[in-house]
């Protein structure tokens, strides 16, 4: 993409207002927290076992709270520190990506929140340079 499809700061920032006053970031937020836990509940657990836990009819989200019930308090702050950490650099990467791709292909779309959360998901935009 050239510089002249990079959406403007003034949008970007008027997006991610939307984004983070929206249900959508805040469920996003909740599967970062989920997928952190997880992880960290079994750091050496491949791809395939977080992906059976997911299947779960609640995604895992019982037994990613139950571990962070049993955490410490500083360790479990810190977990969850990191966790919307990680949730706010794909939630504006995502929107970044779909501001650009939305002004490049001259469509006339609203990206909303919730576009966003979902792009997010599948970590859109992580491999993308960001302007500095």
């Amino acid at each position: 993409m050239s510089e002249s499809n990079n959406p403007g700061a003034t949008e970007l920032k008027e997006l991610m207002r939307r984004v983070l006053e929206s249900d959508a970031s805040e469920a996003f937020e909740r599967f970062i927290v989920r997928q952190v836990a997880l992880r960290d509940m079994a750091p050496s657990a491949d791809d395939m076992l977080i992906e059976g836990i997911e299947q779960s009819p609640d995604g895992g989200e019982a037994m990613a709270e139950a571990y962070l019930l049993g955490l410490p308090d500083e360790e479990r702050d810190q977990l969850v520190g990191r966790a919307s950490r990680e949730a706010g650099r794909r939630l504006h990467g995502a929107a970044f990506t779909l501001l650009a791709a939305a002004r490049a292909a001259h469509l006339p779309v609203d990206v909303t929140p919730e576009m966003v959360a979902v792009a997010a998901i599948t970590e859109l935009g992580d491999s993308l340079p960001r302007p500095e």
